[in-house]
């Protein structure tokens, strides 16, 4: 009897233990559900205060170094939150649309990077091109974006970058930054922390670090 509680006790706690390892490695709420689309919808439909602090978790902010390039912010955007931002501004658009629009869609996880110019962090040459446009080498490529889960770098599909002007208009706008985005295949993703960093070509390394087991 005492054999066959132990052999019972021990199926239970394997169970238990396959369970907390499919649980780890199940993808971050994607593909997604009609329900989940629906639950970014209306999170975006408001487009009110509830709805930027919902948003405003996927981005930390990051202090200014004493020198060299200042990675002003460090964001992220799931599959969910895409659906909030896409949702957001849209007129005469209701639930039944977004799932119609959205349910099927490719989505992709998005890691993105806002990198300003510093006093001391000036990759930019003398101009070489038209009166109107300053000649802009591709500075951001010297940045290295990374995603780490479990100790892993997880592969990007794609890296994209472009400088960043001042709002406005101006006869010869100046470069104040660079934007840079990584995509990635969200299955190969889980609800687990998510550490991203950014490499300087300065040497530099800046981190932020994003519990996707909290955020959707």
């Amino acid at each position: 009897m005492r054999t066959q509680r132990k052999l019972t006790v021990l199926a239970v706690a394997c169970m238990i233990a396959v369970g907390g390892v499919a649980l780890r490695a199940m993808a971050l709420s994607y593909p997604l559900t009609s329900t989940s689309i629906r639950n970014a919808y209306f999170i975006g439909n408001r487009n009110d205060e509830q709805t930027a602090d919902f948003l405003a978790k996927y981005v930390h902010p990051l202090p200014m170094p004493e020198t060299g390039p200042y990675v002003e912010d460090i964001g992220i955007e799931t599959p969910f939150s895409e659906v909030v931002q896409l949702t957001k501004t849209k007129a005469n658009f209701y639930a039944p649309d977004a799932v119609q629009e959205f349910q099927h869609r490719r989505f992709t996880f998005r890691v993105f990077v806002d990198i300003a110019l510093t006093d001391t962090y000036q990759p930019i040459g003398p101009t070489e091109a038209p009166q109107d446009w300053q000649w802009v080498p591709d500075f951001w490529n010297d940045f290295k974006v990374k995603l780490v889960q479990d100790n892993k770098e997880i592969p990007a599909d794609q890296v994209r970058g472009g400088p960043v002007y001042p709002l406005g208009y101006e006869d010869v706008p100046l470069v104040q930054g660079a934007h840079i985005e990584v995509l990635y295949d969200p299955a190969k993703l889980h609800s687990a922390l998510a550490q991203i960093v950014v490499l300087a070509p300065t040497g530099q390394s800046f981190e932020s670090t994003f519990n996707l087991g909290e955020l959707r």
